[in-house]
């Protein structure tokens, strides 16, 4: 009897020990408001998803090798609030990889992952970042262009460096980056997909930031140029404020080229190059937060500037408003357009 007892408190010990040894956590990002926007004179209001942040659900977990080794994967799907429909027009289309992580070696990942301007530079050169709709540095700086998939890349393997002193570089590599005519998969003959190789290298340490990123993908299709893409930019937090500012430098740019602006701007050929600027700040105000940034693309005559603030209801809820006001180029008919757009919103972390 003595010895059953012993025998089942010792596999209750082992289970619980190589449970502890990996986790796997359900986490995501409910966003919807009240969205008005102006384009070109017309005005289209209602309720949308995603005005600050994207909805987001996903699945994150992590398994001890030993020797601080660890096996992680993260998988994620896109979806809007309004109506219940899946973004990315794919089950887990914003992060879907597996790797191995070393606290002294690094990471390493294998499958869609998002591109080094999109991960690093966007929070570092713009205080509103990947958020806020067209207030998003998006609406200029390329991380996002059609020619690196919208920021997403498939078919890569992607290392990152431990940090040293804040200093942390990444170096990646794309054997299809999104889709083209041979399809999601890797086609035969390299020179039939569209490659990509990514690098980067950030500084966090203390109130300052610092980024620089650049990508360059060859594309299979016909009359293409080899798209280059370069991002620099640094921030620094004083405390009762941060202060924000960024270069970006895009070349050879196609046709499908819109700086986020789908329904008004067309570029209506290629482009040899464009640059784009960016300056701004935020600063804690009440429990919440201020934002204010102006930026601008040369060549594709983006001209913008936005205002926004959060107030944290909790830890995990906030409400926000913004109000981004942003010239634009319509090149199909040659004459320029004005964007304005005034949201208000709630968004819920879990």
């Amino acid at each position: 009897m003595k010895k059953t007892l012993l025998a089942t408190a010792l596999l209750a010990g082992f289970a619980g020990a190589a449970h502890a040894q990996s986790s796997v956590t359900l986490y995501g990002l409910v966003d919807a408001g009240f969205n008005w926007a102006k384009e070109d004179g017309e005005t289209v209001k209602g309720i949308d998803s995603g005005l600050m942040s994207q909805s987001r659900f996903g699945m994150r977990g992590s398994e001890d090798l030993g020797n601080g080794l660890k096996a992680i994967f993260t998988l994620e799907n896109g979806f809007t609030v309004d109506n219940g429909q899946q973004t990315h027009g794919r089950l887990f289309g914003r992060y879907a990889f597996v790797g191995l992580e070393s606290n002294s070696l690094g990471r390493v990942t294998l499958g869609r992952t998002t591109n080094l301007a999109f991960m690093w530079a966007a929070g570092i050169v713009n205080p509103f970042g990947l958020s806020f709709s067209s207030a998003s540095i998006g609406s200029t700086f390329a991380y996002n262009d059609a020619v690196m998939g919208g920021g997403r890349v498939n078919n890569s393997v992607y290392y990152y460096s431990p940090s040293f002193y804040g200093i942390q570089g990444a170096i990646g590599y794309s054997f299809n980056a999104f889709a083209s005519p041979s399809g999601e998969s890797e086609a035969p003959r390299s020179g039939s997909n569209n490659r990509m190789i990514d690098a980067g290298l950030k500084y966090d340490n203390g109130p300052i930031k610092g980024v620089l990123t650049y990508q360059q993908v060859e594309s299979p299709l016909p009359g293409t140029k080899t798209f280059r893409n370069l991002t620099l930019g640094a921030s620094y937090d004083f405390g009762v404020a941060a202060i924000y500012a960024g270069y970006a430098r895009a070349r050879d740019i196609t046709g499908a080229y819109l700086n986020g602006y789908n329904r008004v701007v067309a570029t209506g050929g290629q482009f040899d190059s464009d640059n784009a600027y960016t300056i701004g700040a935020s600063a804690p105000l009440g429990p919440g937060k201020l934002y204010a940034a102006y930026q601008k693309a040369t060549k594709s005559k983006v001209d913008g500037w936005a205002i926004g603030y959060t107030y944290d209801l909790s830890k995990r809820t906030n409400l926000y408003a913004f109000f981004a006001d942003n010239d634009v180029r319509n090149f199909d008919e040659n004459r320029d357009m004005t964007y304005r757009q005034l949201a208000v919103g709630l968004q819920h972390r879990f």
